[in-house]
């Protein structure tokens, strides 16, 4: 079959495709008309509309997932393809049946070829099917039967036949592959010209819609074809199956602007169409800056406060069009719309308007094109401000003399009614000098004069401020005082005011308000009495206001303090006393950290209970838990303190390593059970003390051991502690230095009962002596011993021994 390639009929191919893939389906009603010869590629067959295929029918199947094509031959030959599934899956299984020619629709009769059968099935080595010219047999299938393709067709020129596409089995999409020779009728072609189409908006009201002659392209894309039909369109898809033709594309109102509309052409014999897209406008109008100007009544005709003056229409364009060029552009001015559109009776640039105050007229602007825009301009004309005010205070002075300080703020409002674009200066008569808005009248009452700018127009205008006095007499109100919070401390408490000291009579009522500008005016009044919190940490000022028969009877001020609570430093706890030594005593005090002792009041208690003492410090010997409450002003903190017992010390054991060995050392043990903190001392009771009961390199001789509590209890000791030493020689020649030999740092106390025997290198006994007495002069039997090496058993009291030598020198 003969291969032509259509670029726009690709396109076409592939947008029916996504056509399709969105319908999920189509029918022999509205198969695709197959043109050009081209082949597909990307065909997407989900689901089934009308089920068109009986289950007995040729084939013995049925629709799955189809699409039906229409082919059209134009030239005589062999009608044969290939059909390709995307995925090369064996699994998956495409069906086809071809009815034709010249049948219709619900009369298609008996499929002239037809394939079901299932590649997987049929040991087939791939899941191409269709039509070709080396194929004998007209259909085949179901199931394992057959080999995916059957005879192509002999067709004829005029004749058309329809091509059903089915997939039983899979998910994949396919392309077609015309193989044969005979070929299929032309599409139509859409010229690449400019059928883009722009109009003016002429309409009454501009508003960028306006109709469209579309039939004024068909020429353009018809050209020199013939039997060819145009419809018009607003979308792609409509074009392509060529449904919802404008109706009427002779006067067609866009419905965007821009809008995109798509042309249809379609040969009437065939079928075949092409289609192509194009674009509508209506002509943008000029962008309006603004919709109002706004100018002052000077005066010109006679009367500044008419509302009526002469306005300069060059003025009003340039700040209707500001930032904007509109060289070259018309520019016209109209009392109406219908008087712009029809350029009727213009009205002159220097322009006075007729009604008062506000005035709307219509500009027309025109572009070099002839398209114009017509916008409505709203005309104010500001007169002067004519407000006279008044304010009124009460003077609550010891000394009344209608001389008060007013905020002359209080009565912008009424002079200005909130525009933030009028700025009110005050005067006094006859002074050109601006007052400042705390001012103190002059005399009761005073009219002030008011200069009022406008600073959108530049307009000014005056009125007067008069100022009066009403001389009262204030009241003291109280009201109690609160204490601070103690979870916060800042200063600030909760007041009902209604528990204030007022005296009202039965025709007096009363109000509140935080500051006395409030209470003059009768503005921002307080709306929470109840439960009303102080603005200023610790004292704060507010204002009654009495009303009696609505004049103002009194403005008196409320103090309200909040009074701080004391403070006081917070217990570490290292509080003990002794239950062996009830006559040491510990000081507890309130510690307070603000003002001095005598500011407060105190209260003590042990363990919940409340003891006699009221002073700021008290002396306790017993262990609890004490609290001391500190006021002041009805206000009161609490501080907790500790008191624990400490124990003396009780010595388990005292561990003397001292002749057998080359250093001296003492260990001392302490019962565990004890709870107090001690520290040791050896031979002087007032120190150095060690945290550690072991002393090292300790002299042989009586030692006398102390231990202190450094919580409560105390020193206890003297404990005597006697460590000995073992001499290693000794010199018996007469000159009264080391002339004897025993151990040192013998007591009776302790010793009077341990012996020493001295023997020999031999091992014969020669001397016993006592480890308290003298020692042994190196005699024996009368006779001195020679100097060597003698050996010593010692025997102590306390049931140590040991045996070791020493030399005797000579």
């Amino acid at each position: 079959m003969k291969s032509l390639k259509n670029q726009n009929f690709i396109i076409t191919v592939i947008m029916l495709c996504g056509v399709f893939a969105m319908r999920g389906q189509n029918d022999c009603i509205d198969a695709i008309v197959v043109c050009g010869n081209t082949g597909f590629g990307g065909l997407t067959a989900t689901g089934v509309g009308i089920q068109e295929l009986s289950p007995l029918s040729v084939c013995s199947s049925e629709e799955n997932n189809s699409i039906w094509l229409k082919l059209s031959i134009e030239t005589s030959g062999t009608l044969a393809f290939t059909l390709t599934p995307e995925s090369d899956d064996i699994n998956e299984d495409f069906d086809f049946w071809l009815f034709g020619p010249n049948v219709t629709c619900g009369a298609i009769g008996t499929a002239i070829r037809c394939s079901t059968t299932n590649p997987a099935l049929s040991g087939a080595v791939d899941n191409l099917t269709g039509m070709s010219d080396f194929e004998i047999d007209f259909s085949e299938g179901a199931g394992p039967d057959g080999n995916n393709y059957v005879q192509a067709v002999s067709v004829n020129a005029g004749d058309s036949y329809f091509l059903v596409i089915d997939r039983p089995v899979g998910f994949s999409d396919f392309s077609l592959e015309w193989t044969g020779t005979a070929s299929f009728s032309q599409q139509p072609t859409v010229p690449n010209t400019n059928l883009d189409m722009q109009k003016c908006d002429f309409d009454l009201i501009p508003d960028g819609f306006t109709a469209f002659n579309l039939t004024l392209n068909d020429a353009a894309v018809i050209a020199t074809q013939t039997g060819i039909a145009v419809t018009y369109h607003i979308s792609s898809n409509d074009a392509i199956i060529g449904a919802n033709p404008i109706t009427n594309p002779i006067q067609f109102t866009n419905t965007q602007n821009p809008q995109i509309i798509f042309v249809r052409v379609t040969n009437i014999a065939t079928g075949c169409f092409n289609y192509r897209d194009f674009s509508i406008a209506v002509n943008n109008t000029v962008a309006f800056s603004d919709d109002s100007f706004t100018t002052c009544d000077d005066g010109s005709d006679g009367d500044s406060n008419n509302g009526k003056t002469d306005f300069d229409l060059n003025e009003v364009t340039a700040t209707v069009f500001a930032g904007q060029d509109i060289s070259g552009y018309t520019i016209g001015y109209y009392l109406s719309q219908i008087n712009a559109v029809t350029d009727v009776s213009p009205i002159f640039l220097n322009y006075y308007n007729t009604n008062p105050d506000n005035q709307s007229i219509f500009i027309k602007i025109t572009t070099v094109g002839g398209c114009f825009s017509i916008k409505e301009i709203f005309l104010h004309v500001t007169g002067q401000i004519l407000v006279n005010a008044s304010l009124t205070q009460c003077d609550t002075e010891l000394v009344s003399d209608g001389l008060t300080q007013f905020n002359l703020n209080e009565a912008l409002p009424e002079i200005t009614g909130g525009n933030p674009n009028l700025v009110v200066a005050f005067f006094e008569s006859g002074n050109p000098v601006p007052l400042g808005f705390n001012y103190t009248n002059l005399s009761n009452p005073q009219i002030l004069e008011i200069s009022v700018t406008n600073l959108l127009t530049g307009c000014i205008g005056n009125a007067s401020l008069t100022l009066n006095v009403n001389v009262v007499s204030a009241q003291t109100v109280t009201i109690q005082a609160r204490c601070d919070n103690p979870a916060v401390e800042n200063g600030i408490a909760i007041f009902d005011l209604n528990d204030s000291a007022l005296v009202l009579t039965a025709t007096q009522t009363s109000a509140f308000y935080e500051n006395i500008n409030d209470a003059l005016l009768e503005q921002n009044q307080i709306a929470n009495t109840s439960s009303y919190s102080n603005l200023t940490p610790y004292h704060s000022t507010i204002y009654v206001r009495i009303e009696d028969s609505n004049l103002c009877a009194s403005i008196s001020p409320l103090e309200l303090t909040v009074n701080k609570l004391p403070h006081a430093v917070a217990s570490s706890g290292d509080y003990f006393v002794c239950p062996q030594n009830p006559e040491n005593y510990v000081t507890l005090d309130a510690a307070i950290t603000d003002g001095l002792p005598g500011d407060y009041f105190y209260q003590w208690f042990r363990d919940g209970n409340q003891v006699s003492q009221t002073s700021y410090e008290i002396d306790v010997n017993q262990a609890g838990v004490y609290t001391v409450e500190i006021s002041a002003l009805g206000c009161s903190t609490t501080r907790t303190i500790t008191v624990l017992n400490s124990d003396i010390p009780v010595i388990e054991s005292i561990l003397v390593n001292d002749f057998t060995t080359e250093v001296n050392t003492v260990q001392v043990n302490l019962s565990a059970s004890g709870t107090g903190d001690y520290v040791f001392s050896l031979d002087n009771p007032n120190g150095p003390f060690q945290e550690s009961g072991f002393f090292g390199n300790v002299a042989t001789g009586l030692h006398e051991l102390y231990i202190k509590d450094l919580k409560a209890c105390g020193i206890i000791g003297p404990v005597s502690i006697n460590v000995l030493g073992i001499p290693k020689y000794f010199t018996p020649n007469g000159d009264g230095y080391n002339d004897l030999w025993n151990i040192r740092g013998a007591n009776a106390e302790f010793h009077k009962h341990s012996t020493i025997s001295i023997f020999d290198r031999h091992g014969k006994f020669l001397k016993q002596i006592s480890a308290v007495g003298f020692g042994w002069d190196g005699i024996c039997n009368n006779k001195p011993l020679p100097a060597e090496d003698y050996w010593y058993h010692i025997t102590l009291e306390d049931g140590r021994s040991a045996k070791g030598h020493f030399t005797l020198k000579r």
